[in-house]
């Protein structure tokens, strides 16, 4: 005897929505625009080609077709605005986490220096003052991954990365960690 599992996955539909405050399909666009470009390697929409609502009476779906060619489905679960925690994402059909997309999608499109640039302003000098445990040790490893993101780069890239670090954060600054 074979045995069959079924899942249903429940996804929000623009008729349990129209029940709250919001919910039209031009705010789900506007919404969608948002959640997606805080996944891309930059929030920038310059990656986005075009996006496309593909809704069903079996819930609200949105189809991301980047500049490069990957596309992004979108799938509404929960009727929360703005945040990344509402949808379910599936990069070119298949099901992906947020920080997964957001690392596939940096490692395709960015050079290592861009990467880097990403989270290097993000560096704190003054970790070593901090005083409450968590966020010393936050602060301590954010930093550790920031040099060791550095040390991998070429030296014509690590010139440059010096270079924009030092426009932000100063020569003194920048000199006693990034060499």
């Amino acid at each position: 005897m074979k045995k069959a599992l079924m899942t249903f996955e429940k996804y929000t539909t623009y008729s349990e929505l129209s029940k709250g405050k919001w919910g039209t399909p031009e705010e789900l666009l506007q919404d969608a625009k948002f959640v997606v470009s805080r996944v891309l390697p930059t929030n920038d929409e310059k990656w986005i080609k075009d996006i496309q609502d593909q809704s069903t009476s079996d819930g609200i779906k949105f189809q991301v077709t980047l500049s490069e060619g990957d596309v992004i489905h979108m799938f509404m679960t929960a009727k929360w605005r703005m945040t990344t925690d509402s949808w379910e994402f599936y990069l070119n059909k298949k099901k992906t986490k947020v920080a997964d997309l957001t690392k596939t999608l940096e490692g395709k499109y960015m050079s290592e220096l861009e990467k880097f640039l990403k989270y290097a302003f993000s560096y704190d000098f003054y970790a070593q003052y901090i005083d409450d445990g968590r966020k010393y040790k936050s602060a301590t490893e954010n930093n550790s991954m920031i040099e060791a993101n550095f040390k991998a780069l070429s030296s014509s890239d690590k010139k440059l990365a010096i270079e924009a670090l030092e426009a932000k954060f100063g020569k003194e600054e920048v000199g006693k960690v990034f060499k």
